[in-house]
């Protein structure tokens, strides 16, 4: 049970928060935003999603690479500091039916004031996105990777669970008059794992297996000319 409980605080930490910048920003573009969401639980009988917030940004270095962090707000709440960063490259642009494609690889970063350890994941999104409309806005599928380098867990147990996976989709809007850009988010969260022993009630669109991530986001582009 100990082995369940280790991965769902991983789960958990992974899923606090949406896809970092799934289409790049463009060059010399600077993005401000916040987000809101996390996995879904029972509460007093109802589905909710955990409160957590976070805020980030992200610059365009070129059309194609984006560099972006974020500041995970919850977690100072309870004594951590923690944040993300990484980068979203743009590997393959749409043509007709075929998608855009983006890889973004980051770090996610905590650090525990209380007992002063550290920790950190590796990570990895992969997303198919498709522009449509005169706004370019979006909608996309992909999945979310975390990598436990760990070789134990908290119970000192042989670490079972190195690889962990979270399919996702969502969707972007982009302001018509202004630039204020929207975005939705459901995340799959390690739909193979059994939660019927995890000490927190997640809920989960897959019954007993994983659980369900709802994100909101928004975020306020700026262009710097040079």
């Amino acid at each position: 049970m100990k082995g369940f409980i280790y991965l769902f605080i991983i789960v958990l930490f992974s899923s606090c928060a949406q896809s970092r910048f799934v289409e790049p920003l463009n060059k010399n573009e600077l993005s401000l935003g916040a987000g809101f969401g996390g996995s879904v639980i029972e509460y007093t009988g109802a589905p909710i999603p955990l409160p957590l917030t976070t805020i980030e940004a992200g610059y365009g270095i070129d059309s194609n690479i984006t560099i972006h962090g974020g500041w995970h707000t919850t977690a100072a709440f309870f004594g951590n500091f923690q944040m993300d960063f990484g980068a979203t490259f743009k590997v393959l642009d749409q043509k007709k039916y075929v998608p855009n494609l983006s890889v973004a690889p980051a770090f996610n970063f905590i650090y525990n004031f209380d007992d002063k350890s550290a920790r950190l994941w590796p990570m990895l999104d992969a997303n198919a996105y498709w522009n449509y409309g005169k706004r370019h806005n979006y909608f996309y599928i992909g999945i979310n990777n975390y990598f436990e380098l760990k070789k134990n867990k908290a119970d000192d147990q042989a670490q079972g669970h190195h690889w962990i996976f979270n399919p996702q989709i969502g969707h972007l809007l982009k302001g018509k008059n202004k630039p204020w850009q929207f975005s939705f988010e459901m995340k799959f969260l390690a739909p193979y794992v059994d939660n019927s022993t995890a000490f927190v009630p997640y809920k989960s669109i897959l019954g007993k297996y994983g659980a369900t991530g709802i994100y909101l986001g928004f975020r306020y582009p700026l262009t710097f000319k040079k």
